[in-house]
C-alpha cells in the first residue's frame, strides 16, 4: 500500500512537471506566432508608404516642366512639396499623368490613436486607417530626408522607422526602419524648403 501511495506520488510529479514544460512550449509557440504576425503586419504597413514615397512629386510629361533650371509644375517646390512635421509626412503625386493636381492626388502618412493613417484627398483632407490599434498598436513612427546636389537636380531619399506593439502587452515591441529613394529628382532652383539649408 505505502509502495502504492508512493508510486502515485511520484507520478502525479512527473505528471505536473511534464504539464508545466507543456505550457511553457505552447506559450513560447504562441509568442512566436504573435512575433511573426507583428514583424508581417509592420512589415506590410512599411512597404505600403515606401511604395507612396517612391513616387512623391511624380508629374506627367516631367520632360516638358523640368527641363528648365527651376520647378515649373505644381508638384514641385509649392506647398505640395514634402513637408514633415513630427510624426506626419506630406506629399503629392500625378496620379493620372495630366500635369495637374487634383484633389486626390495629396498623399501622406501619419499616426493618429495608435494607428496608421493615410491621406487621401486634399481640401479637405481625408485620412484612412491602414492599421487597426486592436490588433497592432503603432507606437511611433519617425522620418528623416535626405538630399543632395547633383549637378543642376536634387536627389533625395527618406529614413523611415515604425515601431508597433502588441495591444494587451506593451512588452512586445517591434521597430522596422527602411531608406527609400524617391524616384523623382527635382531641380535645385530653387533649392527645395524640405531640404533644409542650402549646401
Amino acid at each position: 500500500m505505502v509502495g502504492l501511495i508512493v508510486g502515485m506520488g511520484i507520478g502525479l510529479v512527473v505528471l505536473a512537471a511534464g504539464a508545466k514544460m507543456l505550457a511553457q512550449h505552447l506559450q513560447g509557440h504562441r509568442w512566436a506566432l504573435q512575433d511573426s504576425h507583428l514583424h508581417h503586419d509592420l512589415r506590410s504597413a512599411l512597404d505600403t508608404m515606401a511604395r507612396e514615397l517612391r513616387q512623391a512629386q511624380a508629374v506627367g510629361q516631367a520632360w516638358t516642366t523640368r527641363t528648365t533650371p527651376d520647378c515649373r509644375d505644381v508638384f514641385c517646390a509649392t506647398a505640395a512639396d514634402i513637408q514633415i512635421r513630427g510624426q506626419r509626412i506630406d506629399f503629392s503625386r500625378d496620379k493620372n499623368q495630366n500635369a495637374v493636381l487634383d484633389n486626390n492626388e495629396c498623399v501622406g502618412f501619419r499616426l493618429k490613436d495608435k494607428e496608421l493613417q493615410v491621406r487621401t484627398a486634399c481640401a479637405p483632407e481625408v485620412w484612412t486607417d491602414l492599421t487597426d490599434a486592436g490588433s497592432l498598436k503603432m507606437v511611433d513612427l519617425q522620418w528623416k530626408l535626405h538630399c543632395e546636389r547633383r549637378g543642376r537636380w536634387v536627389a533625395r531619399w527618406i529614413s523611415a522607422q515604425l515601431s508597433a506593439e502588441w495591444p494587451r502587452d506593451a512588452s512586445r515591441r517591434l521597430s522596422l526602419s527602411q531608406t527609400v529613394w524617391l524616384r523623382n529628382d527635382v531641380p535645385a532652383t530653387p533649392w527645395p524648403a524640405a531640404c533644409g539649408v542650402l549646401p
